[in-house]
């Protein structure tokens, strides 16, 4: 007699397949078992759905392994995406497109960190300046006071081209508008010629 690992049923010996791999010679699954889980594992469609419904029991348990396999394996990760998107070129353009949507805030970061990189100008934005800032502003532009809408402008409060720095302290949210105004001038002489700081 043995134990099914899978039903957990004792059952005869003749109830099991031979399998090389087990100790005793005998599959630890019974006949019924394995058969039943060849037949799920031959369905893709069930299989998906299965797993889809074990993923949303499980969201946290799953994404805390997911994110622990990838910091222990980026290497490995990275060269799979990048022999994925480099066979699916459409794909990676559909999951770049779709990302930048969900994350215009994110984007508005990269941009500035990326164009300090470019310029050699030192210094790096948090990612989650925007959502910080725009709940210090109460959703307003720094400047005028209107509200900022969701085409705000991330801006140096010090123009780099007047030795500002790329950090967070020196950073504001202004409506498209004001930035363009503002554009390099002095943070005082621009709010002077807008009638404040006499």
């Amino acid at each position: 007699m043995k134990h099914c690992t899978k039903c957990g049923v004792e059952k005869p010996l003749s109830e099991f397949s031979m399998h090389r791999s087990s100790r005793d010679g005998k599959q630890s699954r019974c006949k019924a078992c394995a058969n039943a889980y060849a037949a799920y594992a031959a369905d893709p469609e069930r299989k998906k759905a299965k797993s889809a419904a074990w993923y949303r029991a499980n969201k946290e348990k799953a994404d805390a392994t997911a994110a622990a396999w990838s910091k222990a394996n980026a290497a490995r990760k990275r060269a799979t995406n990048a022999a994925l998107y480099a066979a699916n070129p459409e794909r990676k353009k559909a999951v770049m497109s779709a990302w930048v949507k969900a994350n215009p805030e994110k984007v508005r970061v990269i941009q500035h960190n990326r164009r300090a990189r470019k310029r050699d100008m030192g210094g790096r934005l948090s990612s989650s300046l925007p959502a910080r800032l725009f709940s210090l502003q109460h959703g307003k532009c720094a400047c005028c006071g209107q509200p900022l809408g969701d085409k705000y402008h991330l801006d140096h409060i010090m123009p780099i081209s007047l030795g500002g720095a790329n950090t967070d302290d020196n950073i504001q949210l202004l409506r498209q508008r004001c930035n363009n105004q503002k554009h390099s001038k002095h943070p005082v002489e621009f709010m002077q010629s807008r009638g404040f700081l006499l």
